[in-house]
């Protein structure tokens, strides 16, 4: 169990930090931004794509051990690390593409994404405890 917690631990910092990277680079200039701002029909239609991600996978993530068929399934470490890092990726995965999305259109809506989907992340970490009762269930 403590290995599938370290790595699933792993996965949501390397996410965090891939995040912080494109932030950084972006904001000390050293990555070109507005470079589609242009465009806004593309800009539209990329937008909507990911609000509804976004609006489908935040209470999958959230909720994905709670459903009966992943509850069942839920009983060692090594399902806990699958299904942990399914609902890792459900959230990290968007959260990095919105803060990449940000400073690839300059729109701060993919921003305001990116910063729901590390909050949201916050209430999946996978500390020792948690990981413990998951399984327990």
């Amino acid at each position: 169990m403590k290995k599938a917690q370290q790595i699933l631990m792993a996965q949501f910092v390397v996410y965090f930090l891939a995040a912080l990277v494109i932030v950084v680079l972006g904001e000390s200039d050293v990555m070109e931004t507005g470079v589609r701002a242009e465009e806004k029909s593309e800009q539209f239609v990329v937008l909507s794509i990911v609000e509804l991600l976004s609006i489908c996978l935040i209470p999958l993530a959230l909720r994905l051990f709670k459903f009966k068929r992943v509850g069942e399934r839920l009983r060692s470490a090594d399902a806990l690390l699958r299904l942990g890092s399914l609902r890792m990726a459900m959230l990290g995965v968007p959260m990095v593409g919105c803060a990449f999305l940000y400073y690839l259109y300059v729109n701060t809506t993919f921003g305001y994404l990116a910063i729901i989907m590390a909050l949201c992340m916050l209430f999946v970490v996978p500390t020792s405890g948690r990981c413990e009762s998951e399984v327990a269930k």
